[in-house]
């Protein structure tokens, strides 16, 4: 029997990362490449160099390919699955055409069914181009996510038309996915109302779905020439899946760039600050994604401080609890998903201390902002679903300062199990579970996730954080007040 080789490729906006893994959840090798800017070139270039060197080595191994990329972004693609526009990024952002549309019917019906519109939205965007670049929206063939796109590379030789091409459920659903029906369907009525071509969007299918033996020149020169290549998934819910978010109950938040905060439940509540996937595996996995948390506070220390992310959280680590001041992030996504609620710092005062210190807090009330933002997620969670939270997972760079997780665990005042940044198993785990490999999910959790750490609330942080945490989403909303006035 020859060996089986899961790969699992993470196609984020900074980097590429391929990880791979045998069938007994063992990590075999991991690879990394930066990308310097958004092009689809330099995408697949990135991927070359990041795969390793055992995908080609490895002849006799049975190999399984899957991809996952950032939600919301898109290609704009002709016949043989050459770009014609983009990429277009999920940050991009067409705030014009949102505001003339944001009040139809369809709009707000389809947030009824857990799909919430904002200006990012991909269908806005795709409004945009065939109101202000009408000849190209016509010679469009289809718009497909990264990830989708980057798969059927994989699969079609250059200069061959691309017929049924289908994206997964995770990558479909920001584009006007209703996923209230069974199986899940195209929105129409959205479609209908703005006048885009349903036509021009893929088919649909689950994660982890097959799609094709790969016979691409890409497929060949990446070592991966008839390797199986299956559906992917948007990087959120890879990191959810990678971070123990795989049955009912469980909870990650991956911490990075943004924040993407989302439980596994089996049940669809509406809530204006939740939108819903399909979950890879059963059921749905509720969540969010917010503006930029991580990336605000890198922005910070970098261009104003001129300090690294890590000097930052040294900086911040050493200053008073119960000092900070009060940090807002943005709201532009979830959970108000209002383009003026930029990030605000109030309530400072003058302390008569070196600089340092001034500078560490700062900083400091920087990373509460942002934890006491994933603790009101954790706090719509078990409101919404009648549920209590035991454990909550995390995943992504974020989650490296253990000095943060303490002060995370001691404001959510639960355990915290870190998972680290690999969410390439997360990718990989619905092509274990659909083949048939593993059938049980607490099997795959024990031989595919590995915990790098496990933090305890602080009893004395928990006490001190008591009074930032009371009324801290209604003082966010207050700010509307002032932006708007």
């Amino acid at each position: 029997m020859s060996k089986q080789l899961l790969i699992g490729i993470d196609v984020g906006s900074s980097g590429v990362r391929v990880e791979l893994y045998d069938e007994e959840g063992s990590l075999i090798a991991v690879g990394r490449s930066g990308i310097a800017r958004q092009d689809v070139k330099e995408w697949i270039e990135a991927v070359r160099k990041a795969m390793p060197h055992i995908v080609k080595e490895c002849i006799d191994c049975e190999k399984h390919v899957s991809i996952d990329s950032t939600s919301g972004t898109f290609i704009a693609i002709d016949k043989h699955g050459e770009a014609l526009y983009g990429p277009v990024m999920y940050y991009e952002k067409k705030i014009e055409v949102f505001e003339g549309v944001k009040n139809l019917p369809e709009v707000q019906e389809l947030a009824k069914r857990g799909i919430t519109t904002d200006a990012a939205s991909p269908y806005i965007k795709i409004l945009y181009m065939k109101r202000a670049l009408k000849e190209l929206y016509n010679n469009v063939y289809k718009f497909v996510p990264a990830a989708t796109w980057l798969l059927y590379k994989l699969c079609y030789p250059k200069g061959e038309e691309w017929s049924d091409v289908k994206t997964d459920y995770t990558n479909a659903l920001k584009f006007g996915l209703d996923i209230t029906t069974t199986p899940p369907t195209w929105f129409k009525p959205l479609f209908d109302a703005l006048e885009i071509d349903l036509d021009k969007l893929p088919g649909l299918a689950p994660s982890g779905e097959f799609i094709c033996k790969a016979k691409s020149e890409l497929a060949e020169e990446l070592g991966l020439k008839n390797a199986s290549v299956y559906q992917g998934m948007t990087d959120g819910n890879a990191a959810a899946l990678a971070g123990g978010a795989l049955d009912k109950g469980d909870v990650n938040i991956y911490t990075g760039s943004t924040t993407v905060p989302k439980v596994s439940v089996d049940k669809i509540v509406i809530h204006p600050a939740l939108y819903y996937h399909i979950h890879p595996l059963n059921g749905y996995l509720a969540g969010s994604a917010t503006g930029f948390t991580g990336a605000y506070l890198s922005w910070f220390a970098e261009k104003v401080l001129g300090l690294t992310i890590e000097e930052a959280l040294r900086y911040a680590e050493v200053v008073e609890a119960g000092t900070e001041y009060l940090f807002f992030p943005y709201g532009d996504r979830g959970p108000f998903y209002d383009s003026s609620l930029t990030p605000a710092l109030v309530n400072m005062v003058m302390y008569e201390q070196p600089r340092e210190v001034v500078i560490g807090r700062l900083l400091r009330s920087m990373v509460l902002g942002i934890a006491l933002l994933e603790n009101s997620y954790l706090r719509l969670f078990e409101k919404t679903f009648n549920m209590r939270i035991a454990d909550v997972n995390l995943t992504g760079g974020g989650s490296r300062s253990r000095f943060w997780n303490r002060l995370r665990a001691s404001i959510y005042e639960k355990r915290v199990v870190i998972h680290g940044d690999l969410v390439g198993v997360g990718t990989v785990i619905p092509i274990i579970y659909r083949s048939g490999l593993y059938t049980r999910i607490t099997e795959i959790k024990q031989r595919f996730l590995r915990p790098v750490d496990f933090v305890e609330p602080d009893r004395e942080l928990v006490n001190i954080y008591k009074r930032f945490k009371e009324g801290f989403e209604n003082k966010w909303m207050k700010l509307r007040e002032l932006y708007r006035g």
